[in-house]
């Protein structure tokens, strides 16, 4: 009874040794992207760069950006449609790997909006022809 008692003992201890391998066996790493030498990238590959990623980019579609780089200095020229469409643009230029900073000269679209309950004109000019009508 003991040498079954101790060989079933054995068995747990070596099968529980199996799995815990399994579980902590080294997961096989995602190969990193190779280092970029920034002394190589000139300005017109930067600014290509940069346009690309801001053209690839889904909310800046159909915007009319153009970047231009100096020295790593990336510049961006153009227009807008909104002003959180132009923070977006930033973004995407200083994630572009060599761009060491972002000047943003974009443009916001300006609508011009009718205040509510004014369809027809100013309230001012409403006023002044009806005490001229007075």
């Amino acid at each position: 009874m003991r040498r079954i008692l101790v060989a079933v003992l054995m068995l747990m201890l070596m099968s529980g040794a199996v799995f815990a391998q399994n579980a902590n066996a080294a997961k096989p790493k995602k190969p990193k992207m190779p280092a970029v030498d920034c002394s190589t990238v000139d300005d017109v590959t930067l600014a290509r760069n940069v346009n690309d990623r801001l053209a690839a980019a889904p909310s800046l579609k159909g915007q009319a950006i153009t970047a231009t780089a100096d020295g790593g200095v990336v510049t961006l020229t153009g227009r807008v449609k909104t002003g959180s469409n132009k923070g977006t643009a930033t973004r995407v230029a200083k994630a572009v790997k060599c761009v060491k900073s972002v000047t943003n000269n974009l443009e916001v679209e300006m609508k011009t909006a009718v205040p509510k309950g004014n369809k027809n004109g100013s309230a001012a000019s409403k006023k002044k022809s009806a005490n001229k009508n007075m």
